[in-house]
């Protein structure tokens, strides 16, 4: 508890002066070569076909690749021709007797001239298809040159249905080397590299030297944490594990759930090198909140992500990992169905809760979801703290001072507050500024405020009496805070089972009302403002 003693002055002279004072991003492929060509104007780069999976339903929600062509190097072979694999990961719905299949029908591909550019001109690849749902690995073969060098191209890849019809690839490289290079290093990234559960992730594996001719393959630590759309190749993508629940046990970590990808590249020789890069899957962490503040959030993993479809926002608060939610108070307002969680005026108690997301998706009538995990929420709160009382002068409604005859009318005087221009002295605390201010320290707290007793400071004799009660005060304050009082030393409370901070100013509305007073004294009259901030409801 802290008391403020503020000095309430009365002047009375021939005048009478009073003075109170008181989705993984798509995931570019590295350069071969410095003079890269851009993807042809007439067939410009399709957006990555979107997917959608919950337990035991899928679908596809615009056909296309999930992961664009990688770059490779590969060893010459006789003759002036060569077929060269180029491995696919593509959205794959088989169908049902022939109905409602969405599937990759066919591959074609054109080649970049360095005197002519792209030709337009399409070159049908053989084509084999796997028969994941909704996503399957493909191969498309395509005849390169077998003089070293290295060569773009750009695939055109047709499917069974209009969801679009046809897709145009990004450029990759084919590199074109005499004789097979030895991997020294294999660097692997992943983008990006915190997600929800159920989000992909893309996955590249940058070898050195670039045109080395070794094979890559991937693996994931824990095996839980979901699948690859395809265990090979320089670029890939992994799309992680949809729980069963919004609160299975997989998501009950305080910072989600650490993963690590390998890639091992296998050289010509057989010797082998390998790189990781980790992620994190759920995307939250623990969160330290302070009672009576305001707070957003927004998982990074949400950041420039590419959603299957439309997505909807659930923002969960629990009171304990069980699914118990918390109810928020008539004071209080979430806004909890954008991808940001804004939490205004925190009232929960002083304790431990918890916080999750959940983005749903709705596709052919299927709903599909992405979770984070369920991280901790702690509220905390500190002692709260009186940092500003306001000093207080009143006079006329006119400015000036009352004169003793003024307290002679039947209505007595009413007088405003007015700025203060009292110099203080070290006796006392108050500002001039009418500044009041307390900080919660996120605690609830109570503000009182008592007035003495008016008294002449030569004869020491009160306004009314030796209890006093005669000056009637009416303080009111910028945040529409308003409160009656006398000078009786009788408490009286201005905020009570508060939270908030508070910087307000006193209002020019402020009074001080002197009833009739038959028999007053001039000089200069005083009382002292105590103000007491208790933590307490």
């Amino acid at each position: 508890m802290r008391k403020l003693r503020i000095l309430i002055v009365l002047t009375l002279t021939a005048l009478l002066t009073f003075t109170c004072c008181v989705g993984a991003a798509p995931v570019q492929t590295g350069e071969a070569a410095n003079d890269r060509p851009p993807a042809p104007a007439a067939t410009p780069v399709s957006p990555l076909g979107q997917t959608w999976s919950f337990i035991l339903f899928y679908g596809v929600s615009k056909n296309g690749l999930i992961t664009q062509p990688g770059d490779q190097s590969v060893v010459a072979a006789a003759g002036t021709s060569m077929s060269v694999n180029v491995p696919l990961v593509t959205t794959n719905i088989n169908g049902i007797w022939g109905f409602n299949k969405q599937r990759l029908s066919a591959v074609s591909y054109q080649q970049y001239s360095s005197s002519n550019g792209w030709p337009n001109q399409f070159t049908n690849a053989t084509l084999t298809v796997g028969t994941g749902e909704p996503t399957t690995s493909a191969n498309a073969k395509l005849q390169v040159p077998t003089v070293p060098g290295t060569y773009y191209y750009q695939l055109k890849l047709t499917y069974s249905n209009d969801n679009p019809t046809t897709v145009y690839s990004d450029v990759f490289a084919i590199t074109v080397v005499p004789k097979p290079i030895n991997a020294t290093s294999v660097a692997v990234a992943s983008n990006p590299s915190a997600v929800l559960w159920g989000q992909p992730i893309g996955l590249t594996a940058q070898l050195t030297p670039a045109n080395s001719t070794a094979t890559i393959a991937w693996q994931v630590s824990p095996t839980s944490a979901g699948a690859f759309t395809s265990t090979s190749g320089q670029i890939t993508s992994f799309k992680t594990q949809v729980p069963a629940t919004m609160t299975d046990a997989v998501l009950q970590t305080d910072s989600g759930t650490p993963i690590n990808f390998i890639a091992t590249a296998t050289n010509p020789d057989q010797t082998t090198v390998k790189g990781t890069a980790s992620a994190t899957l759920g995307g939250l962490g623990p969160l330290t909140v302070q009672r009576g503040e305001n707070f957003t959030i927004k998982p990074p993993a949400l950041t420039g992500v590419q959603y299957p479809s439309t997505p909807q926002f659930d923002w969960v608060i629990y009171k304990d990992r069980s699914g118990t939610r918390y109810t928020p108070t008539a004071d209080e307002h979430l806004t909890t169905n954008t991808d940001t969680l804004n939490w205004q005026n925190v009232q929960a108690p002083q304790e431990k809760l918890y916080y999750q997301l959940i983005v749903s998706f709705t596709n052919n009538g299927k709903t599909s979801h992405w979770y984070t995990n369920i991280a901790p929420l702690t509220i905390t709160a500190t002692n709260p703290e009186l940092h500003a009382v306001p000093n207080l002068q009143f006079a006329l409604s006119s400015g000036t001072n009352p004169t003793i005859a003024d307290f002679y009318k039947p209505n007595g005087v009413m007088m405003q507050y007015a700025p203060s221009k009292m110099v203080n002295t070290v006796n006392w605390d108050g500002n001039n500024a009418g500044v009041l201010a307390i900080t919660s320290g996120g605690s609830q707290w109570r503000l009182n405020v008592q007035f003495s007793p008016f008294k002449n400071m030569t004869t020491q004799r009160n306004l009314g009496g030796s209890s006093g009660g005669t000056a009637a005060f009416s303080l009111h304050f910028a945040d529409g805070t308003t409160m009656a009082a006398k000078d009786d030393s009788q408490p009286v409370t201005l905020y009570n089972g508060a939270t908030q901070n508070v910087t307000t100013t006193t209002s020019t509305d402020t009074s001080l009302k002197i009833p009739q007073t038959a028999s007053i004294q001039p000089g200069t009259y005083q009382s002292t403002a105590t103000w007491t901030l208790v933590k307490a409801p």
